[in-house]
């Protein structure tokens, strides 16, 4: 940059934005947030059930000739399968690139590359992460809250986990948090280069997924005021808010313009069909009490149980225990506390209203996805989570100072509650729940995979109603079905032993523990192999000859299966 000064050019150095402190607080935040994907990463034992679907959608981006097609119908193309896709293509391509990374490097087969390569990018993006979001405590607070802001996002049990796994939190979060940084410098130092990168952003998160141009709304909604109450001259505000919706529309219409809608998912578009009664994605037929092992990730309406309450009542509760688990209980609390004491300074300022404007429409959708479809995951909350996080961290000097007002005795026994102790105590609690190994009680699926891949013959159908055995065994990579030939001389059903599962919802689970039940079949592997058929978790059972009649059974095997693990 240079300026005309006394007729002289002379140069005038750029203005910079970050210093020694933060780029070292920036170096812990990667650091341990590195350490904490790394370590979870390498204690995963299968990755959620949702990683399948994108990692086989990037498969069939990458060979579109190898997806199968029906009689007469001509080859599929890689715009083909973006229009058809229920999920948009921005989390598959991010694999792809990951993909082809991993592909230089590594022999293993297909099947474990491209899930190792979800599983890297999301974790990769979350990383990332903690530049976005120490920027936006940095800027609406100080350099110590955004730091604590960062750390504390990353150690929290659900946000680590999520992002750790083979699902689009981290990408979806990444850009999130820089929209969200983007629309915090736009309001408090306005620029129009400011708003159109905020709508690019905003884009690209709906590229992620459809949820992303809900973030439209915090910047919108500031500036619409601001207007209004002639903060900033109208026209100006006008023109601020065309940029933001320029920058949206550039990067999101051309794929609205492509599949001719807002979004291929099919909860959004139950959510907008306001004529429609409200229709639980998961009735519970099939209910089968879960195991004691641990907590579900997700909470689904069940008719036999739900039924005598009305479904707003129970989309209100089951809202507020997955707001609640995805926070680890005392972020929300905290964060409630903060906006509380720092009243006048959040009414004041408009860089702190985004955040709010952002919560309270995240949370409203979040009630009427619980209302009309009767599911909400902790997946879901993952958003309110990042920004509980900024207002908790802005929090804890406050409370610290507050438990010191409350109780002055502590400090006389050398013990002097500061935001750090508080910060650290956070961090330590959270920690032994998010470094728990992942998913361990459905590694034996990944065994079974890798025998029926040794084991099973192209005139053999496979039915896998929970889906990684079939993706292991290379039967599921270009098509959720499996592929299961017409006239098949024998057929292998995937069967967990004695498990109550909270996967009973699963499509076809009920109709292949009917078939595995069959005179005709038997047992031929089981997991552990070092242990007996009947302490085993997982059986691969064999039916003979049966035909034309499990294949129609089994035309569903591989796929459909929502949520995750």
């Amino acid at each position: 940059m240079s300026a005309s000064v006394g007729a002289r050019l002379e140069s005038v150095a750029p203005k910079r934005t970050l210093f020694g402190p933060d780029y070292l607080r920036l170096a812990v935040l990667a650091a341990v947030a590195l350490s904490v994907h790394v370590w979870l990463m390498s204690h995963t034992a299968l990755t959620a059930r949702d990683s399948l679907g994108f990692a086989r959608q990037t498969l069939c981006y990458e060979t579109p000739s190898a997806v199968p097609v029906g009689p007469g119908e001509r080859a599929k193309t890689a715009i083909d399968l973006v229009r058809e896709s229920e999920h948009p293509p921005g989390y598959p391509l991010v694999i792809w690139g990951t993909f082809k990374a991993v592909s230089l490097v590594s022999t293993a087969p297909v099947a474990d590359r491209a899930l190792f390569s979800a599983q890297l990018a999301n974790a990769l993006a979350a990383v990332l992460l903690v530049v976005p979001t120490y920027l936006i405590g940095r800027l609406l607070f100080s350099r110590n809250v955004g730091f604590a802001a960062a750390l504390l996002f990353q150690v929290l049990p659900v946000p680590a986990r999520i992002t750790s796994d083979g699902l689009t939190e981290g990408v979806y979060l990444l850009a999130t948090a820089t929209a969200l940084f983007f629309a915090v410098r736009a309001v408090t130092t306005p620029r129009i280069s400011s708003f159109l990168l905020c709508g690019l952003a905003i884009g690209a998160s709906y590229l992620v997924r459809p949820e992303g141009l809900m973030l439209f709304t915090g910047p919108a909604a500031v500036v619409f005021w601001l207007g209004l109450i002639r903060r900033w001259p109208r026209d100006i505000a006008l023109g601020r808010l065309a940029a933001l919706f320029v920058g949206v529309c550039l990067v999101a219409v051309p794929y609205m313009a492509l599949i001719g809608k807002l979004t291929n998912k099919p909860s959004p578009g139950q959510m907008l069909n306001l004529l429609a009664p409200p229709q639980p994605v998961y009735r519970g037929a099939n209910a089968v009490p879960a195991a004691p092992s641990g907590p579900l990730f997700a909470e689904w309406w069940n008719d036999a149980r739900d039924s005598g309450q009305s479904q707003n009542v129970w989309a209100v509760n089951a809202v507020f225990k997955e707001v609640s688990k995805g926070a680890n209980y005392v972020v929300w609390p905290l964060a409630v506390f903060a906006v509380l004491a720092l009243r006048r300074k959040l009414v004041a300022e408009p860089g702190p209203w985004v955040l709010l404007v952002l919560a309270a429409c995240n949370l409203t959708v979040l009630l009427y996805l619980a209302a009309r479809v009767g599911y909400v995951s902790e997946r879901h909350t993952v958003l309110l989570t990042l920004l509980a996080c900024q207002l908790a961290a802005a929090g804890l000097p406050l409370l610290a100072a507050s438990i010191g007002q409350v109780f002055p005795r502590v400090e006389r026994f050398g013990v002097r509650v500061t935001a750090a102790t508080l910060l650290v105590a956070l961090v330590i609690g959270a920690l032994p729940f998010a470094l728990k190994p992942m998913h361990p009680n459905r590694e034996g699926h990944k065994h079974a995979g890798r025998w029926l891949a040794a084991n099973l013959r192209s005139d053999e159908a496979l039915v896998d109603p929970f889906c990684w055995a079939a993706w292991y065994s290379g039967r599921a990579l270009y098509r959720p079905s499996g592929y299961n030939p017409e006239f098949s001389s024998a057929t292998y059903i995937v069967k967990e032993n004695n498990a109550r599962t909270p996967h009973s919802r699963l499509p076809v689970l009920s109709e292949a523990n009917q078939l595995a039940a069959q005179p005709n079949s038997s047992v031929v592997y089981h997991w552990p192999e070092n242990v007996s058929e009947d302490e085993a978790v997982i059986h691969v059972v064999r039916i003979r000859s049966v035909g034309q009649l499990v294949y129609g059974t089994a035309s569903a095997v591989a796929g459909g299966a929502r949520g995750t693990e």
